[in-house]
């Protein structure tokens, strides 16, 4: 079985020599077969362009010698195209925000990462709609969605495949995933899916003709063409954020264990402000926050409007002992739970963060800026070591290419490592301001987005 994952993954990473056309590039592995990619960059090195931009935390794609990304300023909603050589803007088009949908104050209303097709460029703003618009920038149609009901805001990004595009919306009540006619956006298929605790915020992956859903209470393969329901499997996930991680015949999902109750005093001392031992609505600080002990209350509890310890419990019940890092064999039907794991590590696994597979060895990384390789065969560590010079918080998710493996702290600092069981940092680079955003690869280039800037990185001639 080891060739067939080989062949999968060297077809993907000639794909995305050209192309970085959604979140992690093709089918979000995170692998590119560029070379000759810099080690080190910054403001005064390999630089080959930067560009200021709008507020957003979304990835920049690149497809067609094109960069495209989302950005937000106040109701307004922006799908920008650059060209990926010079950085100059070729269009914008803006639409405006219909509402407000619940989120943290760490997400953002353009989280979600374009698709690109080579022809047609899709982004989803979850407070307007899905839009698909011409690489040329004429808008070729627009669908409106939601409310979203969440708690931490939808993050997740579209797939396209085989003309449809696919929409999962894990919520805190009425989750589904959706599928669109990719030529006029029209309504194709919807299937209910589970809805977690805490809401699921993992962007799919495709298998042949399943679109992969990493989702609240469990993992799922779905038919493209009707929705249904093939196969799942349970116990690996509560409230999932990586994507799932596509090898071949077989899959990685990855998501911290929930191994006991939650505990509710410390919310009492935060929001507890008439000190009766629950929580009314008005006293949450945000809507996220509300949104989600609202449906607490309604589906764990006395459905009395307020948030009580026992309700709390029961919630957070359902998920016990879910999570881990885990290698889930492709195929089957029904509940394949008991018979296509084929291993699973549950200590020291990345909650935001998705892993990348290069060479042969699994990669991830842990909060404090610890880099783990693992045998993707056995899960067995290989090496764990702190990356000297970007400690700290990482939210995106590395990337790899040329034998590098990139990685972007908060801070804004890039680690670049030298790609192997025994990895070795090479470089890290400050780029002098906070970053939340997976990088991308392509046409030669490293992509980078900072909180204000978009930075374009090539090797000098």
């Amino acid at each position: 079985m080891i060739p067939d994952r080989r062949s999968f993954l060297l077809s993907a990473a000639t794909a995305a020599a050209a192309d970085w056309p959604r979140f992690r590039g093709p089918n979000g592995i995170g692998v590119s077969s560029e070379t000759n990619l810099p080690a080190e960059f910054g403001p005064e090195k390999n630089l080959a362009w930067k560009v200021d931009t709008l507020s957003g935390h979304s990835t920049p794609i690149v497809s067609g010698g094109r960069v495209f990304l989302t950005q937000a300023k106040e109701k307004e909603r922006q799908l920008l195209c650059l060209d990926a050589a010079t950085g100059r803007t070729q269009w914008t088009h803006t639409v405006q925000a219909t509402r407000v949908d619940p989120k943290n104050r760490i997400n953002s209303v353009a989280t979600s990462s374009p698709f690109c097709d080579g022809k047609t460029v899709f982004a989803f703003f979850p407070d307007f709609g899905l839009i698909a618009a011409g690489v040329d920038g004429n808008v070729k149609w627009k669908t409106e969605l939601g409310p979203f009901s969440t708690m931490h805001g939808m993050s997740n990004s579209v797939v396209v495949h085989d003309g449809r595009v696919f929409l999962v919306a894990d919520q805190l009540g009425g989750s589904y995933i959706a599928a669109y006619g990719a030529k006029d956006g029209k309504f194709l298929w919807k299937t209910d899916r589970p809805s977690g605790v805490t809401g699921g915020y993992s962007t799919p992956s495709i298998f042949k003709d399943q679109v992969i859903v990493s989702g609240a209470l469990e993992l799922t393969g779905y038919d493209q063409k009707s929705g249904k329901r093939v196969w799942w499997v349970t116990g690996l996930s509560g409230a999932p954020v990586t994507v799932p991680l596509i090898d071949g015949d077989r899959l990685y999902v990855c998501e911290p264990l929930f191994d006991g109750q939650q505990p509710f005093e410390p919310m009492l001392k935060a929001f507890d402000k008439n000190k009766d031992n629950k929580i009314q609505p008005d006293e949450w600080p945000d809507l996220g926050s509300r949104t989600f002990a609202e449906r607490t209350d309604r589906d764990f509890g006395n459905k009395d409007g307020d948030l009580e310890e026992a309700e709390w419990h029961k919630s957070f019940a359902v998920i016990q002992g879910a999570g881990g890092l885990a290698a889930v064999k492709l195929g089957g039907t029904g509940d394949v739970t008991k018979t296509h794991i084929l291993w699973r590590v549950t200590r020291g696994v990345p909650y935001l963060n998705s892993p990348v597979v290069y060479d042969n060895v699994l990669y991830h990384v842990r909060p404090g800026g610890i880099f783990v390789s693992v045998d993707r065969e056995t899960g067995k560590t290989l090496k764990e070591g702190r990356i000297q010079d970007a400690i700290g918080d990482y939210y995106s998710s590395p990337v790899a290419a040329d034998g590098k493996l990139y990685i972007v702290n908060n801070d804004g600092k890039v680690a670049v490592l030298k790609a192997g069981a025994q990895w070795e940092t090479l470089a890290v680079n400050d780029l002098g301001e906070p970053s939340f955003v997976t990088p991308a690869i392509a046409n030669g280039r490293l992509f980078v987005r900072t909180r204000t800037k978009l930075w374009c990185f090539r090797t000098a001639a």
